[in-house]
């Protein structure tokens, strides 16, 4: 908390973007994910209180609307309302930024389209469970990194900010895009086994 105090210091506003976010990983391991999520984000926002910083902004996902997502979800919404209680108890404003499906450089491992261009490029073919007819509105992670900052704005001070696509596509025609990218010479396979996810059509309630 030391170095979170020092790196804190003089500023006037912060982005908590640090946590564990591999919903696999959540599940295996819950009490890693409540310690880095939940105890995380409270000692940030203490020492966002000590240092009086004017906003705290905090990387949230619109997965908190979903049933999925294992203990990662639970964690970011407990976050939401933590942060939300600071602010009434502490007057430290926030932002909540809730990420939709991000894509990119600097993609981790487990980024959705990361993993499909992975597949087509080590196998030759891309396999996904389900049918491919959920619709999603991906964002490419340099937008939605410039609307972080226009989250600064003070008419987004303690609001809920949704950053995702503004244009809807099905993944079986996003796959369908990354075959005709290389030139058809990859293999989609969808398994028949049925799949949960978050969501459908929309995540928004």
């Amino acid at each position: 908390s030391c170095d979170i105090e020092n790196a804190m210091e003089g500023c006037d506003a912060v982005y908590h973007f640090a946590a564990q976010a591999d919903i696999g990983a959540s599940s295996d391991i819950p009490t890693r994910t409540i310690t880095a999520n939940i105890i995380g984000t409270q000692n940030v926002l203490e020492a966002a209180r000590k240092h009086k910083v004017n906003r705290f902004l905090f990387a949230s996902t619109i997965y908190v609307y979903s049933e999925l997502g294992s203990f990662y979800r639970v964690s970011k919404q407990s976050c939401e309302k933590i942060i939300e209680e600071y602010q009434r108890e502490f007057d430290i404003d926030y932002t909540i930024l809730r990420y939709g499906s991000l894509y990119g450089p600097r993609a981790n491992e487990f980024n959705v389209i990361r993993n499909y261009l992975t597949q087509a490029l080590n196998n030759k073919k891309i396999v996904r469970r389900g049918d491919g007819k959920e619709v999603r509105e991906y964002i490419h992670v340099e937008d939605a990194a410039r609307l972080s900052v226009d989250a600064l704005d003070e008419k987004y001070k303690n609001q809920h900010l949704i950053i995702t696509g503004n244009q809807q596509i099905k993944v079986k025609e996003l796959l369908i895009m990354i075959k005709e990218i290389f030139g058809g010479e990859i293999d989609i396979e969808f398994g028949q086994e049925e799949e949960l996810h978050h969501y459908e059509i929309t995540p928004y309630n």
